[in-house]
């Protein structure tokens, strides 16, 4: 048999009123009533459904997450963080993967409007003028991670992508490279796209270097375009002898290219990634990268909403993680 919420107020002895108070943990009940309602529901093995409890909550306990590729480990991180998060706050993460494509993307927040999610964390491949109009739909708390855009007024969570950018450029000059070349992420991507690769020309700026437009590759962070970029600077009559690569999948892509080439990592060529993915350790040759947490940003993202959720006073406008270079094996000094 299947039981509603007025069986379970009969059988206790009680409205449904209370069962709904006892249920959501909204009023307070005597403990006496407690305990005969939640015996009654154990006897029962009664389930509320998720929507009796919102209307009576006024929330979903869902919260909705968008992610550009979800085979890329860095999104898996990052998803980790806000699940344990939202397990351990009652809430629930409804995952949608574009697969890179506006369009779907679009979809999907249509989607989550639909279901009337109670907050939404993005992490989309890069915003649009589209993107930023199905946003402004959104009337629950939304916040970004390792994307934003110019006076947005969503929190983002974020690491300094200029300065680690810098450093990892600075790091390549400090062992003696003054042909540097780089492949960077989409510039419509405006933290780990255009920030780091502003990062690549600081840094050259800085050290008094030429900037070698031929040198600069842009990919779209997949392994794949790691080894085309690579494909076309070895092509140059003249070549760098270091390269900055904006993510670790078009790191490990040049690096690969350059073996299938003939030639050897850091000998002939030194590379230095970003994001420190599990790959770039245990890879041959294990990567000289630049680290961030992504499971600590996915944590904080889900803090975020809570906070906003809360209705708490002072909700950051961005909180900007820690990063370090991890020196492995690709970077040669000359």
């Amino acid at each position: 048999m299947k039981y509603n919420i007025t069986d379970i107020a009969k059988l206790a002895g009680v409205s449904k009123a209370t069962v709904s108070r006892v249920l959501n943990n909204s009023k307070p009940v005597s403990d006496e009533i407690r305990s005969r309602v939640l015996e009654v529901v154990k006897e029962t093995n009664f389930k509320p459904s998720q929507l009796a409890r919102s209307l009576s909550s006024k929330q979903t306990k869902l919260i909705g997450v968008i992610v550009p590729d979800i085979s890329n480990p860095v999104f898996s991180q990052i998803i980790n963080g806000i699940e344990v998060e939202a397990y351990k706050k009652g809430y629930n993460v409804l995952l949608c993967n574009s697969n890179n494509k506006e369009d779907t993307e679009l979809n999907y927040l249509e989607v989550l409007l639909n279901k009337e999610i109670d907050g939404l964390i993005y992490n989309g491949f890069k915003i649009t003028d589209n993107l930023k109009l199905k946003l402004k739909e959104f009337h629950v708390p939304v916040v970004m991670t390792g994307i934003g855009e110019e006076q947005s007024n969503f929190p983002v969570i974020k690491i300094d992508n200029f300065k680690a950018a810098n450093d990892a450029v600075s790091f390549l000059i400090q062992k003696g490279h003054k042909k540097i070349g780089m492949i960077h992420g989409p510039v419509n991507d405006p933290l780990s796209g255009k920030l780091r690769l502003e990062g690549y020309y600081q840094a050259l700026k800085d050290n008094n270097l030429e900037v070698e437009k031929n040198f600069i590759q842009e990919g779209n962070y997949k392994i794949s375009s790691g080894y085309k970029s690579m494909t076309n600077i070895l092509s140059l009559v003249e070549k760098p002898t270091a390269i900055f690569c904006a993510n670790d999948e078009m790191a490990i892509g040049a690096i690969k290219c350059i073996i299938d080439h003939g030639y050897k990592v850091p000998n002939d060529y030194s590379i230095i990634g970003f994001d420190n993915i599990e790959l770039s350790e245990i890879y041959s040759p294990s990567l000289t990268t630049i680290s961030q947490s992504f499971y600590n940003e996915g944590e904080s993202a889900m803090r975020v909403i809570i906070s906003m959720l809360n209705k708490d006073k002072h909700i950051p406008k961005e909180i900007v993680h820690d990063h370090k270079l991890i020196e492995r094996e690709t970077v040669k000094k000359i």
